[in-house]
């Protein structure tokens, strides 16, 4: 009888206990990006080199699919789009670094997190209607030209706004601004606030405290969040089509087609390079600023 309860309590260490099967739950996260991320990006780079077929492809070692993106507009039109992207992360850094830095620095420490969960509330919406409303506000009569109007700023309503590069890039920062808010912040957090009272103390500008401390203390933060505005600016084909008008194209929209048209070496060579771009920027980001400090305090 004494026995019984040794064994049961034997058998629910082998099995729940660290050297049990609860172990093996940390491994789930690495098996879903190993099935979920890694392999479908190994099968994108092999597949970019395998031959077209009238529906599908065949295996093979060409790179026809990179020669047919490289000598067509398709390149000139990913270029620009790595343009546009280029400016939506300058104009989101602009106007989303600033926010993080105040929140740091100005709202109590009680309610800062609650304050940057207030950016989340966008997401609760579908992308596709936060797009799409956009267009009553950007339009040649929308919300913007009636405001200038009534002010007197402008004469007549302005055209280049919707349907325009510029709505592109307008349509990445109101998407994709929280991310350089969220990694601001989250890049502030790790330093102490008595380095700021010691700026103070000191006697330093607000100038030079921005230039000379937090810059370079948050560059970590700040260059992810650029990433992240940067690949989804070029990848989402959701935002050119709704307020680029016909002809704007970003690589996302490029690859869709290619899905379309059936060419699938294309839209996987294009997606190729779009990984690429990626990891040389992680890798340039790591290399420069040391990514993992985003996670470390500072002292």
């Amino acid at each position: 009888m004494g026995g019984v309860p040794v064994a049961a309590g034997s058998w629910r260490r082998r099995v729940f206990g660290e050297e049990g099967l609860v172990r093996y739950v940390f491994l789930l996260p690495a098996a879903f990006m190993v099935l979920c991320f890694a392999v479908p990006v190994g099968l994108t780079l092999v597949w970019s080199v395998f031959k077209r077929t009238q529906f599908w492809m065949e295996p093979g070692l060409t790179l026809f699919a990179y020669e047919t993106f490289f000598t067509s507009a398709r390149a000139e039109n990913f270029a620009y789009a790595m343009v546009h992207a280029a400016i939506a992360v300058v104009v989101s850094f602009l106007l989303g670094f600033p926010i993080a830095v105040f929140v740091r620095r100005r709202v109590p420490v009680s309610i800062q997190h609650r304050v940057i969960l207030l950016f989340i509330l966008p997401f609760m919406i579908s992308e596709l209607i936060r797009v799409f409303a956009l267009r009553p506000v950007l339009a040649r009569h929308g919300l913007v030209n009636e405001f200038l109007l009534q002010l007197g700023v402008i004469d007549e309503p302005i055209s280049a706004i919707l349907f325009t590069p510029l709505g592109v890039i307008i349509g990445d920062v109101m998407s994709f601004l929280p991310f350089m808010v969220f990694s601001g912040f989250l890049a502030m957090e790790a330093v102490q606030r008595y380095v700021f009272e010691v700026c103070d103390d000191l006697g330093a500008g607000a100038l030079h405290t921005f230039k000379d401390v937090i810059l370079p203390l948050a560059a970590p933060g700040i260059f992810a969040g650029s990433v992240f505005i940067f690949v989804n600016g070029l990848g989402v084909g959701l935002i050119p089509n709704i307020l680029g008008g016909p002809g704007a194209v970003n690589a996302g929209s490029i690859v869709f087609e290619s899905i379309v048209a059936l060419d699938f070496p294309l839209a996987m060579a294009i997606s190729a390079i779009m990984i690429v771009t990626l990891v040389a920027l992680l890798w340039i980001g790591h290399w420069l600023f040391d990514l993992t400090r985003v996670l470390e305090p500072i002292s």
